[in-house]
This record gives C-alpha cells, structure tokens and sequence, in this order.
C-alpha cells in the first residue's frame, strides 16, 4: 500500500465527496470543452445489450484511448467523467466515455433492468470500442462502481482478448455489502440514492410498464429493502447476499489482473469501508494508493476545484 499526501482541501469527507459532481467544478471548462464538442454518439450492441458511448477524437493523431466508466447513477456527463476527460483529451488522447445500461439517456435500449452484476454487455461493449481502433493502446478508468467494473474488466482482460497499459479505480466498492451497509446507516446518503435511483426506475417505468408487478417500490424509502425487492424480482438471484457477492472484488479477482493497475481511496470515503481494502493483495501489478482525505471520489485540491485524480492518472500514464 502507497500513502500519499497531496493537499487535499476542504477536509471535509461529505463536502469532498458533494463536489466530486458538482455542476460548479465544470465552470472551469467555460464554454469550451473539445471533448464534448468532438464527440460523436455510439451504440455499441452486443446479443446481451446495447450501450449508450460518446468518442472524442483528438485533433492530434493520438495513438491511445482512455475509456471512462462513470458510478452508479452517474452517467458519462458526470462532472468527474468530463473533467478527467478534458484533462486526459488536453494531453494528447482520444476519450471514450461509456455510460453503463439505464444510465445517462439509454433506458430506452434495453428492456431489462441494470444491476452491478451486468459485467458480461460491459465487456463486450470494451471489446467492441478495442477492435474498433486495432492500432491504439488504451487505458481504462472507473469511478465508485464503475471503478467496480474496471477492477472486474481487468481480471477478465486476457480471456477477453483485452489489452490496457493502465487501469484506474478510483474510490470502488470492494465488498458491495459493507457499502450498502454504509450508505444505508447514512440519512444523506440513503435519501440521495434512493432519489438518483427512482428518478431512474421512473424513466424505465414509463418506457416499459410491463416489468414491474405493481407500484409498492414507488413508496419504499430504505434503499436496503428497495434493492431486495428489485433484485428479487428483476435478477436470477434469490437473495441479496447471493447478490453482492456476484459483484464482490475477491482476492481471487485480484490475483487474475495481469495489466498494470492501480486502486485508489481514501481512508475517509463514507461509503466505501476503508478495512475493505484489505483484500487487494501486495502483487507487483497491483498499486493501492490511499490518502488520508478526500471523501468518495472527491480528491479536491482546493477552490480552482480540481481533483488530484487528475493529476495522478496524467502524471502515471503520460509524464
């Protein structure tokens, strides 16, 4: 494990982790963000699903792709995904951002719900973005859940015929129980997820009404109860448990990452238990960085509000 110390401002665990998608950081882009306004819309369909993907070409000949996976109702319009974007895009790379199922405005490509145990359409997704560039090199970044992702993509990358010089995961959910637990003994953090994720149920209601049974989810306000009676209804899983396990991050998982990959929290994440980390293993291949603040995929270094990640993520891949 690597400790480092990059001055981290505010403190503040929940105001860190509040700024990570503030819409006030992305003032810092202005009017001018080339990664928005070089992108062209992609969907990627595969026979499991079909996924919503934005790539920016750079106005240079760049020879590698960053791929970018956004968290659990963010989308590839998150304010951390178009910061690190823009950044990665000002030093020379394409970027790909990717928006998992019924994330961003893709609930109508698919009938079936999302849930985290969807790993299989995202790998075909990440294949399909590969063979269509043969003779580039990529790096892959997820945040929260979609660092989840990455962690998973990369275990699988050689059966997949994957390549990737580097893989970030920025604040991911290792043990996806604790984080429940987390989020769920949290009044802010239950009600702010529960909102994110009816707004999102909502939508998919509206498009196909056939899959809920009946309305009770509307009403339910415990983001531990709603997620069993989705994933008992929407899943082949016949408990929650079975459930957070099909998407846990084992040190079997761990011990399959051949590519060079890095982990990345902070001790004082609210929602990702930082003893969970104990599972990620001293393997040469593997980088746990931590940092004693910096809340959940916040990382600010003060008011001009950017986030070391950024740095971090220029300075290992290209510097």
């Amino acid at each position: 494990m690597i400790i480092c110390q990059p001055p981290i401002r505010p403190k503040n665990k929940h105001l860190q982790s509040a700024l990570a998608s503030s819409k006030i950081r992305l003032l810092r882009l202005r009017k001018n963000n080339p990664v928005i306004e070089n992108e062209v819309q992609q969907t990627l369909t595969s026979p499991l699903a079909s996924l919503l993907g934005y790539y920016s070409q750079n106005k240079i000949n760049s020879d590698t792709v960053a791929i970018l996976l956004h968290g659990w109702e963010g989308s590839s319009q998150s304010t951390y995904i178009q910061l690190l974007a823009n950044s990665l895009y000002q030093k020379g790379l394409d970027i790909y951002r990717l928006n998992l199922r019924d994330h961003g405005d893709s609930h109508h490509l698919n009938e079936g719900l999302f849930h985290s145990c969807r790993i299989e359409e995202v790998m075909l997704a990440v294949q399909e973005i590969q063979q269509q560039f043969p003779n580039k090199k990529f790096i892959l970044c997820g945040f929260s859940l979609g660092g989840n992702f990455a962690l998973r993509i990369a275990s699988k990358a050689k059966q997949a015929s994957l390549s990737f010089e580097h893989v970030f995961a920025v604040s991911p959910p290792l043990i996806p129980k604790n984080s429940m637990n987390a989020i769920h003994g949290s009044n802010i953090y239950n009600k702010y997820f529960i909102k994110k994720w009816k707004r999102s149920l909502h939508i998919k209601n509206q498009l196909f009404p056939h899959l809920f049974k009946d309305s009770s989810w509307q009403q339910e306000q415990n983001l531990e109860r709603l997620t069993q009676m989705l994933i008992l209804d929407h899943t082949e899983y016949t408990s929650t448990d079975a459930y957070f396990d099909g998407y846990s991050i084992t040190p079997d998982t761990i011990g399959t990452i051949e590519c060079p990959t890095h982990v990345i929290t902070a001790w004082d994440d609210p929602v990702i238990p930082f003893e969970d980390f104990s599972t990620i293993d001293r393997l040469p291949q593997i980088s746990l960085l931590t940092t004693a603040h910096g809340g959940h995929c916040g990382f600010i270094q003060g008011w001009g509000m950017r986030s070391w990640i950024e740095d971090h993520i220029i300075a290992t891949c290209i510097e």
